[in-house]
């Protein structure tokens, strides 16, 4: 096997393994989320205990300017 190709696959297989170990993170706090939600019960309101539908983004902050 050529360097260039030892090199390609080295970075390839560190790329798939950052996204898996991102993508393995983002589902357990999913998952955490809605065990949380599940145990409130019916008297709780969805919308205190799952806020991500509402959040809002930092980049504008709720504003954007026109000019």
């Amino acid at each position: 096997m050529k360097r260039s190709q030892a090199l390609a696959l080295t970075a390839l297989t560190a790329s798939v393994a950052v996204a898996a170990t991102i993508y393995v993170l983002a589902k357990r706090k999913k998952d955490k989320r809605r065990d949380f939600v599940a145990n409130a019960g019916y008297e709780m309101a969805y919308d205190i205990h799952y806020p991500v539908k509402y959040r809002r983004h930092k980049r504008h902050n709720g504003h954007r300017n026109t000019l």
